[in-house]
């Protein structure tokens, strides 16, 4: 994928890479306790500047051969935040989202603004023809902005993630089409 820069009206998104070490780490570790759940995988590959280097390392490679990764938002000069890009399948083509904001960020837009123009760009620049998204059943708060952003509820699945704190839990899946845009 080409190295993407997105704006809207209040925030930057570009591809994490090894430069945002620093930035990302304070950002998983201010937010690690609400993160473990959800994202145990950033959370493990987080805990050390170097272990942090190594796994931005590899996302950026990710980047390169076409498989997503990840997409820092930025307020001002201030990271707070990210939504992911994975589980491509070109064959449809389609594509998963996920995503997290750093709490002192929470409730004030930024979430769906970041999460509309991810859409855009998947729909309108790698012409996707559906994304979906993965919640667990218990986020109220990812819940809504799921719905909020256009995503239909497409199934419930029962025991179907462990989480960081090792707990399996229900997942709500959601999905997105080019039609749905908003």
């Amino acid at each position: 994928m080409k190295k993407i820069h997105l704006t809207t009206k209040n925030l930057h998104l570009l591809p994490l890479d090894i430069q945002h070490k620093d930035a990302y780490s304070s950002l998983v570790s201010n937010n690690k306790e609400r993160l473990k759940e959800s994202f145990p995988i950033t959370v493990l590959n987080t805990n050390t500047p170097s272990k942090t280097a190594i796994y931005l390392k590899g996302l950026q490679e990710n980047w390169l051969n076409d498989k997503g990764g990840k997409l820092g938002i930025w307020l001002d000069d201030t990271l707070i935040g990210m939504v992911m890009i994975k589980n491509i399948d070109w064959s449809i083509p389609k594509g998963e989202l996920a995503y997290f904001i750093g709490e002192k960020f929470t409730r004030k837009g930024y979430a769906t603004e970041a999460i509309q123009s991810v859409l855009d760009y998947c729909f309108n620049e790698l012409n996707f023809l559906k994304i979906f998204i993965r919640v667990i059943s218990t986020n109220t708060a990812s819940l809504g902005l799921a719905e909020k952003s256009g995503f239909i509820r497409e199934g419930y699945l029962k025991d179907e993630y462990r989480t960081g704190n090792k707990k399996l839990v229900d997942l709500v899946y959601f999905a997105t089409f080019p039609s749905n845009e908003f």
